[in-house]
């Protein structure tokens, strides 16, 4: 898409930068600028200026910089074009296209409501005949028919043009099916559903738009989920699952969870800030759309080896976006959906009041491998934690922990100290060196 090089003149002109960044950091006047803690990157120093007379932010820490449209680029996760759809919207401006680009808003506003359409398909199939074990596999799930409505939750035929024919008869062409990531071109050119015999999950985006789906097997056949490829409307790496209905909580923290089901479970036992990222890793623009309305994460994702891995890495990604972090731990369960259908919601509201915060869930799972019992497995576990303690900021936050730890492990505070002292050593070379490979 080409936007006219003087309407994007006039969107910059009318553009308050100071009025834009205020909506997602604290700022505060010092001189002619304003200054506030980076939004970009974990800092305690306020290292982030705006310029008015300028127009511009720039960060003195990480180096991002940049004009209103590039502020909008960064902060929302998008695309040079959306994002000046975003700041015409907020100044009630019609976007000005040149020739031929003058087609994609139009492309983009079919698919949007062919998508819209899929999902009234498929919410209707799961009440049709066709659809009775769907329903079933739901109810058998505790699914009330109160969240079925909420998330809009339908069924997929098991057929191969069942949605193909009943969108093509709606007006819709094969192009714009494929564009949207409904059917799939086969090698010999004919069109296929790309999902069938499957309960279906509406991917819906914080403006309220089904972008998406992601679709489940009833039965243990793989895949078990499948997912929306990526389209004009859908990225993955910026959405998430149930972000649409969180965003209107009133708790003072999300729920990052792992898949549909655990989000669902969740919404409907009263955790309503429950989301989950889409069929991938936790990403920067993900959580970076969670900063814009949380401070607070707690993860809940599953309790086996590849889900406490994934919270290993989701920690350092939401800390980059300067959320605090704590992490639960499911005892007796796989995933919070069967800890709730075993113990109930109020148990599962005293699994989040004890939950960790980050360095203690770090210390614990890396005590979790180690056989005290063995002089040198004390050893290499005081090793590894001291690795994680020497990447903390926060030089109290190290102390307290440097402190428990050392009792943890039965050595005096000294020794570890200076094991601490080490691995900070090791990792400002580990810094250097990278630095200079730059």
């Amino acid at each position: 898409m080409a936007i006219d090089e003087r309407f994007l003149d006039e969107l910059t002109a009318r553009c308050d930068i100071v009025d834009i960044v205020s909506r997602y950091v604290s700022l505060k006047k010092s001189g002619n600028n304003y200054f506030g803690l980076c939004p970009f990157h974990n800092e305690k120093t306020a290292s982030f200026s705006v310029a008015p007379d300028k127009q511009i932010f720039h960060c003195f820490g990480c180096g991002a910089g940049g004009g209103p449209i590039r502020f909008i680029m960064n902060i929302e996760g998008l695309e040079f074009q959306d994002a000046v759809r975003f700041l015409a919207k907020q100044y009630n401006m019609t976007v000005v296209e040149t020739g031929e680009s003058r087609r994609a808003p139009h492309q983009r506003e079919r698919i949007l409501s062919l998508l819209t359409e899929a999902a009234r398909f498929f919410y209707a199939q799961l009440y049709a005949p066709a659809g009775a074990q769907a329903l079933q596999y739901f109810r058998g799930r505790r699914l009330a028919k109160r969240t079925l409505n909420n998330f809009g939750l339908g069924y997929a035929p098991d057929s191969f043009h069942a949605l193909l024919d009943a969108m093509t008869a709606k007006g819709y062409s094969k192009e714009e099916l494929e564009a949207a990531g409904l059917i799939v071109r086969s090698p010999k050119g004919t069109y296929y559903d790309k999902f069938r015999n499957r309960v279906m999950f509406p991917i819906i985006d914080i403006r309220g738009d089904v972008i998406g789906f992601g679709g489940r097997v009833m039965d243990d056949s793989k895949p078990k989920y499948l997912n929306s490829p990526e389209t004009l409307v859908f990225n993955k790496r910026r959405n998430l699952f149930a972000m649409n209905a969180a965003k209107k909580t009133k708790s003072e923290y999300f729920l990052l969870a792992e898949g549909y089901m655990d989000v669902i479970a969740l919404h409907q036992a009263g955790f309503d800030s429950a989301v989950a990222s889409l069929g991938t890793s936790l990403t920067d623009e993900q959580a970076r759309l969670l900063a814009r309305y949380t401070k607070n994460v707690i993860i809940c994702y599953d309790a086996d080896t590849a889900g406490q891995a994934a919270s290993q890495r989701a920690i350092d990604i939401l800390k980059k976006a300067g959320l605090r972090v704590r992490i639960l731990r499911i005892p007796g369960a796989k995933d919070p959906d069967e800890f709730i259908k075993a113990k109930g919601a109020e148990a599962f509201r005293k699994l989040i009041e004890r939950s960790d915060n980050d360095v203690r869930y770090r210390i614990e799972s890396v005590r979790e491998k180690y056989d005290f019992t063995e002089d040198d497995q004390r050893i290499l576990f005081l090793r590894e934690a001291a690795g994680i303690l020497a990447a903390l900021d926060n030089q109290v936050e190290r102390d307290v922990y440097t402190a428990s730890t050392a009792k943890l492990a039965g050595v005096t505070l000294a020794a570890f100290q200076q094991e601490v002292k080490n691995a900070q050593t090791r990792l400002r070379r580990q810094q250097r060196r990278q630095y200079h490979r730059q």
